[in-house]
């Protein structure tokens, strides 16, 4: 029987936005969906470079509580821009009269669920301006989200990211979608026209690179030019000299830095003691978890040896059954009695196999016996 899960944690992966010597913040939810109060307890591997606030309380049934993760100022970026911090989530049912307190409810050997987190960082940090100059938000014709776009980087692979454009207006729009690095991307559809009250996906492609950029920054961009069209015009209609005077929104890249997927998976277990830094390194070692009880590799050579001792078995079954039949068998066929006799052939091995008496002897009783004769 499953146990229930007593928070839904939201993000699975802590994402901070990154740059040298600056502050960087994250939140978490944790959402409590049953009836019962749920204490929870929050744990890192790096306690001494991440800022926890609450790192320790009490969920109330039925409702939500956000915890704000900190990270101070980092002097330099970790190699190959990768972070191995790793959070825990420990949580347990608390008593409805329960204080803020709860810490020593971890210490007692009380059921506790876990959930681990991983942390990646985001390039860049900074918001870019939707609005350009000379342009108010009245006249505003669409609205594009999200204004960085985030390319999960992996070196020598293709990859996409993708926006959504959306028609605030009643009017048809038409759109148009410039990079500064037109030999690294491609846009589709890089235009078009969108109709009032609508909303248009458009798909951008990285191709394949060989090598991480300087910095591990990205100082792409992209610009998305939109203006009111026609009512009947169509996307064969649009041409560049009509975005001339028209209403911009620049985007600006950012790649994420994520070296292999996190495990979200809550495992239920019992702990007597505090869970230490070093217990987390261990744990994350490998990229699977093993629930006791269930080892795969013990359990297939435990079936190869079965599978051996059941045939073994089966050839000793054989074997004596061919010892015991053998002699009766050769002397049934010296007499010519086993194509006249069978059924004294069957009866005979029946009976040495049950009173473990000498088949010959026990046969040449049968055999001289009249009832036995055709």
């Amino acid at each position: 029987m499953s146990t229930e899960e007593l928070l839904d944690i939201e993000p699975p992966v802590l994402s901070f936005p990154f740059e040298l010597h600056k502050q960087a913040y994250c939140s978490i939810r944790l959402s409590n969906k049953t009836q019962k109060f749920v204490a929870f307890k929050v744990k890192t591997t790096s306690p001494t470079k991440y800022s926890v606030k609450p790192n320790f309380g009490i969920v109330s049934p039925r409702s939500t509580l956000d915890i704000t993760v900190t990270m101070p100022s980092q002097k330099e970026a970790p190699p190959s821009m990768q972070c191995e911090d790793k959070f825990l989530i420990q949580s347990a049912v608390a008593s409805s009269g329960a204080t803020t307190d709860v810490r020593r409810l971890f210490e007692r050997g009380h059921l506790i669920q876990n959930c681990k987190l991983e942390v990646v960082y985001i390039f860049p940090p900074q918001v870019p301006s939707s609005v350009p100059d000379g342009l108010t938000r009245a006249r505003k014709l669409l609205d594009v989200k999200p204004l960085v776009l985030q390319f999960p980087f992996e070196l020598n692979k293709e990859l996409s990211c993708s926006f959504q454009l959306s028609n605030v207006t009643e009017n048809s729009v038409a759109f148009k979608v410039k990079t500064t690095a037109l030999e690294k991307y491609y846009v589709i559809p890089n235009m078009g026209i969108v109709l009032p009250r609508s909303t248009c996906d458009i798909t951008v492609k990285m191709k394949a690179q060989n090598k991480v950029p300087p910095d591990v920054k990205c100082n792409d961009k992209f610009l998305i030019q939109s203006i009111v069209a026609n009512t009947a015009a169509t996307p064969k209609d649009i041409t560049t000299d009509m975005f001339n005077k028209a209403e911009e929104c620049k985007l600006t890249v950012g790649y994420v830095f994520r070296p292999h997927p996190p495990s979200t998976k809550s495992v239920t277990s019992k702990e007597g003691s505090s869970w230490n830094t070093s217990t987390m390194e261990k744990r994350n070692s490998n990229d699977s978890e093993v629930v006791p009880g269930h080892d795969r590799n013990g359990s297939n050579g435990g079936d190869v040896i079965l599978g051996w001792i059941i045939i073994g078995l089966l050839g000793m079954i054989i074997w004596y059954i061919m010892k015991m039949a053998m002699p009766l068998i050769g002397y049934c066929l010296s007499k010519k009695f086993l194509l006249q006799n069978p059924p004294q052939l069957f009866l005979a091995l029946a009976m040495k196999l049950l009173l473990k008496q000498d088949i010959l002897s026990q046969f040449s009783i049968l055999i001289h016996r009249p009832a036995f004769r055709y």
